[in-house]
């Protein structure tokens, strides 16, 4: 059995500068141990061993060695939905169990905030003027990506639902009811016949697969509603 392991929401510091993660249109609070595992895990997907390896030794380096075990931290994070796991004898299978009700969220791409941080690294921090322009070199992106992010753009669409667009033939939505019109115009669907459905489709290889790579280039986040 394969576990694999992902953060949920978006980080962000609250008015009084303190350290929170927003999801479901909460704000969650965390503690530092709570912290480390969930920001391990940002844009990142890991198997248990993975993650449990990498908990311990950025605990030992930032020497906040703590009581509780790593177990503790981690089913405490799941059960406030703020890690999603996904568990099944295949690769291919634990990926969809750990997306497939999980909502994609776009990152906006905001030229004027990448050039006042770009400003900052080079006056500021004194980072080398190439080394800074890397840091924001745009990642090229695969047609799946591209067809993905347009989706996303104007709303969040869960896994299953992308799955269900692409396999469809749909590139772009304009706005929710667009959305109920082309996957739930009959009455018996709803999200969970779709994540059902999504399961066993031929599609849910090349979308699973352009999902995580948008991820782990942080132009997505995943939440939940």
């Amino acid at each position: 059995m394969m576990n694999l392991y992902t953060a949920i929401g978006t980080y962000k510091l609250n008015t009084r500068r303190l350290p929170t993660v927003v999801c479901g249109n909460r704000e969650y609070g965390m503690d530092a141990h709570e912290l480390l595992l969930w920001t391990s895990l940002s844009f990142r997907i890991l198997t248990y061993q993975e993650l449990r390896a990498e908990f311990y030794e950025r605990e030992r380096e930032l020497h906040i060695l703590g009581e509780l075990d790593f177990d503790h931290y981690l089913n405490r994070l799941i059960m406030r939905r703020l890690v999603a796991v996904g568990k099944d004898c295949t690769g291919v299978d634990a990926l969809y169990d750990l997306l497939g009700h999980l909502h994609v969220q776009s990152i906006p791409d905001n030229a004027f905030i990448k050039a006042i941080t770009f400003c900052k690294l080079v006056l500021f921090r004194k980072i080398p003027f190439h080394k800074a322009a890397s840091i924001f070199r745009s990642v090229s992106l695969e047609p799946m990506e591209e067809c993905i992010l347009s989706l996303v753009k104007t709303q969040t669409l869960s896994t299953a639902e992308l799955i269900l667009c692409t396999e469809n033939g749909i590139s772009k939505l304009k706005d929710n009811d667009a959305l109920m019109e082309a996957l739930y115009a009959d009455e018996e669907t709803d999200c969970n016949t779709i994540i059902s459905e999504c399961r066993v489709s031929e599609t849910r290889f090349s979308v699973l697969s352009a999902i995580a790579n948008l991820y782990l280039k942080q132009r997505i986040t995943f939440q939940i509603v």
